[in-house]
Formats: C-alpha cells, structure tokens, sequence
C-alpha cells in the first residue's frame, strides 16, 4: 500500500493524505476527511518505508513486522472524549512511523463482542496500549489476550504493565491551587466520584487548605458534555447559593458548563469561575476561553508507543512508570478578585 493508494481510495490528494498523517494536532482538513484516511491505514496496515528513511539518513536498516491494537477504557466512542480522541490520534501516527500500525481499535465496553478478539488474534497483534483506566476484571481478560501491554491515563492503575501517566492527582492541586490564588474558596466539583483520583485530589485539597465544604457543591457526574451540563444545573439550583468557582474534571464538561451557565443567564467568570484538566483543542475556542491544567497529549502517545515498542523487542523487563508533566494554561474562565 502506498500514498497514492490511499489516496485514490479515500478520494483525496496525494499531498493531503501526507499532511493528514504527519499533523502534529490532527487538525488538518475536515474530520470526516481525516476519519476515512486513518480507517484506510488501519484496514491496510500501511506504514512509511522505513528502511528507505534510515538509508537516507544514513542509518543501519531494520526489520520491523507486526501490529498494535489500542483499546478505550473508560469510553465507547472516541467521538465522546476529544481528549481520548488525541490521544489515540497521536498513537496511530507514531506507531505507522515506526513500524508498527494500529490495525484495529476498540472499547473495553466491547469485549463480550465475538468478533472483538477473532480479528485480534487474525491480524498478528504484537502488543496493546491501553487509553484510560479499567476495571480488574477488563485487566485480567487483556493479560490472557496480550503478551505486550502498556497503559496510559491520568491514574495509575493496579497492573503489573508499563504505564505512561500524567498525575490527575497533581494536575487538581495545580488547578486549586490556581483558583485559591485568585481568591476563592467556595469551590465546587463536577466530574465523577467513584474510584476517581481527582474527586480525592479535590477532597484532599478542601480538608488541607481548610476550605468551605459544601455537600451540595459535589456533582456527580459523568466525564462528557451531558454530565457537564448535569453538573451546572444542579450548581444553578443549589440551596446553598452559587459557588464562586467550580473544578471540572475534564475540558469537555467543563465546556458544556459554561454553555448551560450562559443558557441560565449566570456570567462566567464574573459569578462563576470554571476550571478543568485535558486542555483540548475546543478549550481554546469557548467563550470565554478555558483556564485548564493541560498534559503534553503527543508526547504521551509517542512515549507509550516507544515503550510498547522496547517491550515487544525485550529492550526491557521490569515495569515501568514514566511520569509527564502538566502545566497551567490561563485564559479567561477564572476570575481574580483584587487583592
């Protein structure tokens, strides 16, 4: 399979297939476009001409074989988390690159489905990367069906795998703290609560710092669009009154927040602060743009294909846990009192 054969099968340029695949963000050309040309490499296994890359620039050739599958753990659809959505994007790009293509993905919602491990085990899977975290009884189905497995998200999680993480633990202190900074202290939390290490961050942080609690202020809620609206509604409806601020667990709620918020007539920042974690794409694009505790999406695909790749090729043996960093984005959800 070549560009031009991708090409003429998904109906687009040459040169556009190219900057499809090499977009670092996964912007380029409309989403439908990028889809068909991603499911096309997936279907086909295609991957550059390595050999001939490293010729060129004057390196040993190697002999690469195989494929990777990527599988979604705390969601259906990747349409349902821009964030997973990235993340997994960033994988497929890295590991095409690299010899070793993503030749099918799927959810861990779908694995009572029999054709889910027929087509694994059909198209010579050397290994798995896990986005996002499992339960122990989705853990332990993987290990029977994956040699090479290595996880990454924003919680650790029990397995004996490498994993990749961006701390969620940290990256909630980082956000409170931001917001504590700018003078609140009535701070309300959407997002998930069970097993959910940004609800402890979050508690922990409120009991530590000696803040108001507020058990009205807890919103349980699913980490997605309709669970941010969910949690904005019941804010706006609080016998407590309104918060000064609220800490959403993830971009996409906290965008569907602010919507909800504006539908209600509540001015955000003036009378609510919202921040989050991810720093998606639409964080940037919301109105007004979201202050958000981002972690390097890319790298993280990149590292976790690596590390996948030095365990399928016993580089290594030990588990491993590489730790990135995550970093304040501050644009205008947060409001400042005067000091």
């Amino acid at each position: 399979m070549t560009l031009k054969e991708i090409a003429a099968l998904s109906g687009v340029s040459v040169s556009t297939v190219s900057r499809i695949i090499n977009s670092p963000d996964d912007s380029f050309a409309r989403r439908e476009v990028r889809e068909r040309v991603w499911e096309i490499i997936k279907t086909t296994g295609y991957t550059p001409n390595i050999n001939a890359r490293q010729l060129k620039c004057g390196k040993k050739t190697t002999s690469q074989s195989g494929a990777i599958v990527t599988i979604l753990g705390r969601t259906k659809l990747l349409d349902e988390n821009p964030f997973f959505a990235h993340l997994s994007r960033s994988i497929e790009q890295h590991a095409m690159n690299n010899g070793y293509p993503v030749r099918f993905s799927y959810s861990a919602f779908d694995i009572d489905k029999d054709n889910i491990i027929e087509k694994s085990q059909s198209l010579n899977i050397e290994g798995a990367i896990v986005i996002g975290r499992l339960n122990s009884k989705i853990i332990n189905f993987l290990e029977k069906q994956y040699i090479n497995i290595v996880y990454t998200g924003r919680n650790e999680i029990s397995a004996g795998w490498d994993q990749i993480i961006c701390d969620g633990y940290e990256a909630t202190h980082i956000a409170m703290n931001y917001l504590v900074s700018c003078g609140h202290r009535k701070i309300a939390y959407i997002g998930e609560i069970a097993d959910e290490v940004r609800y402890k961050a979050y508690i922990d942080f409120i009991r530590n710092n000696n803040l108001p609690f507020e058990p009205s202020y807890i919103c349980s809620c699913p980490q997605n669009s309709a669970g941010g609206r969910h949690g904005a509604d019941i804010l706006a409806r609080s016998s407590a009154g309104l918060p000064t601020a609220v800490f959403c667990s993830a971009d996409i709620s906290a965008i569907a927040a602010i919507k909800h918020f504006k539908e209600r007539g509540i001015k955000v920042p003036e009378q609510i602060s919202v921040i989050s974690l991810d720093n998606i794409e639409m964080a940037g694009y919301v109105s007004p743009m979201l202050t958000t505790v981002g972690m390097p999406i890319v790298e993280m695909g990149q590292i976790a294909v690596q590390t996948l790749i030095d365990r399928i090729q016993k580089r290594h043996k030990l588990p491993m846990k590489i730790f990135l960093p995550n970093k304040l984005t501050i644009r205008e959800s947060v409001y400042e009192y005067s000091k």
